[in-house]
């Protein structure tokens, strides 16, 4: 079985990258990035939340514009499982794939 970092990695998404909180890394924080065009991406964020033995996954997609700030954002699951988000997250990528 593959980890969930490299089933993202194969799926198109920048991996690892790190939550920076006062200039240090903290490693109950995962996110996953897949630029769709120059503004938009889709984000998965992973958190380690108490009272669940996994981490705890968001996937949405943000548009942004030229400075960075965020216009747009739509939520497409929240508080999910691993296996949920991967699921979740591979069909979206496969209907992209296939309507593009």
């Amino acid at each position: 079985m593959k980890s969930i970092p490299e089933s993202f990695k194969e799926l198109g998404f920048t991996v690892g990258i790190p939550k920076n909180r006062e200039g240090e890394k903290h490693s109950f924080y995962q996110a996953y990035v897949k630029d769709l065009s120059k503004n938009t991406s889709l984000i998965v964020e992973g958190y380690r939340r108490q009272g669940y033995s996994t981490y705890r996954f968001s996937f949405y997609k943000a548009t942004y514009i030229d400075n960075g700030k965020k216009i747009n954002e739509k939520v497409y699951l929240e508080n999910a499982s691993p296996l949920e988000v991967l699921q979740r997250v591979t069909s979206f990528v496969d209907y992209i794939e296939r309507s593009s």
